[in-house]
């Protein structure tokens, strides 16, 4: 979080609000991970010629951004569908094919995704609905035909909590930087609950002489009240419980306690690396094969192509050798085993099992059978689960904001209390198509109704998806 320290301050000091700056410390270790150079760890010194000491940097993997690209790639992608029970809701926040109204218009699953990714990676993430064009009279949000919708997604140097309930932060403050003018201001965003309902109040702020003080907010809402209980901000963490500070309603960096194991995979490549980097042939002349012209510049034989030598004196060639060369061992099965070791350690605690990252055709082991390998799969897949709890509450937050907002400042005739729900993608598990095409002879068969078939594989809710399958151009399996 940049100018971290003073805003911690201005929180404390101006509105009561308290952070955990070694927390914080702690998120900016996970970031640095996350981008693949944690300085402390990946840069070190040797001597040189002459015992110069030199700076040097260790070859690395990246593998936390790797680790966390694959739970984003598994937990939200565009095969995920969320759907509200209501028909006018869902019509609003998919369009009528789905992929398109409110969340195509602000990209929010691809967007998305890469927020789970930095909330794995940071230990938390939050979607914001913000909203232009608005003012405030009346005792509410009052919109017109100039008013928008938004998404903004923060990871965690951008939260700071203020209150939690059960796990979950129910009020908190969102930092940002803004760019105006060419002068970067920060923007405080707090969001606290009330008796009426959330109050949300916003600061923008510059630093001068070391300190944060007022700037001018154009069209900016100092503070104003929804009038409602539901928040306009949805926090994901990964399903794991934070070692570092449990009490602070933060999440845990998904590989935050397989630290160690990150410097062991990158310890194994760097070796690895090193190893081919010196293992070129080396070749040792004798200082008779070497000659010099009339500036002193040195020429090896292969440098003029020069085959044929005379030797003057008793010395024997044979005996005394006029080239030497070394080969040194490249040790790459035993690297690429090391490497390999390094990666089921660090895919084991960071929840995939411990052979998500498996090389064996290059190593020379025996491959997995298909049963073996969906057995290998066993503890992916009940992280899966376990994560998609929390991924899940996010989304319905997430759009539930989204509809209160539709509904109350946009005028969109909805419900905006209707039920939420999210239908995960499991093909990474499961055969896809196998899968749909069993359903559609289980419609054929009567077993299954043709509005079930679309709720599961179109996202649809009941009332859209019965509608559909009444309609004449709709086939028997509901497509």
């Amino acid at each position: 979080m940049t100018n971290g320290n003073l805003i911690f301050d201005y929180l404390k000091r101006r509105r009561g609000i308290a952070a955990d700056p070694e927390f914080y410390a702690r998120v900016d270790e996970w970031a640095a991970w996350w981008r693949g150079f944690y300085r402390p760890f990946h840069e070190f010194s040797e001597n040189g010629a002459g015992g110069v000491p030199l700076r040097r940097e260790l070859f690395r993997m990246n593998m936390a951004k790797k680790i966390c690209e694959d739970w984003a790639a598994l937990l939200l992608t565009e095969r995920t569908y969320v759907t509200p029970s209501d028909r006018r809701a869902a019509k609003w926040l998919g369009g009528e094919d789905g992929a398109h109204g409110f969340m195509g218009r602000v990209r929010f699953m691809e967007r998305a995704n890469r927020m789970v990714e930095k909330a794995f990676a940071l230990g938390t993430g939050a979607a914001i609905l913000r909203l232009s064009g608005v003012r405030f009279g009346a005792g509410r949000l009052l919109g017109d035909g100039d008013t928008k919708a938004s998404v903004d997604f923060v990871d965690a140097s951008h939260i700071v909590p203020i209150s939690q309930q059960n796990g979950t932060i129910t009020e908190a403050a969102f930092v940002s930087e803004v760019l105006r003018g060419g002068e970067k201001l920060c923007y405080i965003e707090i969001h606290r609950l009330g008796k009426t309902g959330y109050v949300i109040s916003n600061e923008l702020l510059r630093v001068r002489d070391g300190e944060l003080v007022p700037a001018d907010g154009d069209g900016l809402i100092g503070e104003f009240s929804t009038g409602s209980d539901v928040p306009l901000f949805s926090v994901l963490t990964p399903n794991i419980t934070n070692s570092v500070n449990e009490e602070c309603g933060m999440g845990m960096s998904v590989f935050g306690d397989a630290v160690d194991c990150l410097k062991g995979v990158d310890l194994a490549y760097n070796n690895f690396c090193r190893d081919i980097k010196l293992g070129g042939k080396k070749v040792f002349l004798n200082q008779s094969l070497i000659m010099r012209d009339d500036r002193g510049a040195v020429y090896t034989p292969d440098d003029v192509a020069q085959q044929l030598f005379v030797t003057l004196g008793d010395g024997d060639v044979a005996g005394d050798l006029m080239i030497t060369e070394h080969n040194p061992d490249l040790r790459t099965e035993e690297n690429a085993d090391a490497v390999q070791h390094q990666l089921d350690y660090l895919s084991f605690r960071c929840g995939f099992g411990t052979k998500h990252y498996l090389f064996s055709e290059t190593m020379g082991r025996t491959r997995l059978t298909a049963t073996q390998y969906m057995g290998e799969k066993q503890d992916l897949m009940q992280n899966v689960a376990k994560h998609r709890v929390n991924v899940e509450s996010f989304l319905q937050g997430a759009v539930r904001a989204a509809l209160w907002a539709a509904k109350n400042v946009l005028g969109e005739d909805l419900d905006d209390r209707c039920d939420v729900t999210v239908n995960f993608d499991d093909s990474y598990f499961i055969d896809t198509e196998t899968e749909r095409a069993r359903d559609r002879a289980e419609v054929a068969a009567g077993l299954l109704a043709p509005y079930e078939y679309r709720m599961r594989w179109k996202g649809e809710n009941e009332e859209t998806a019965r509608e559909r399958c009444a309609a004449p151009a709709a086939g028997k399996d509901g497509e």
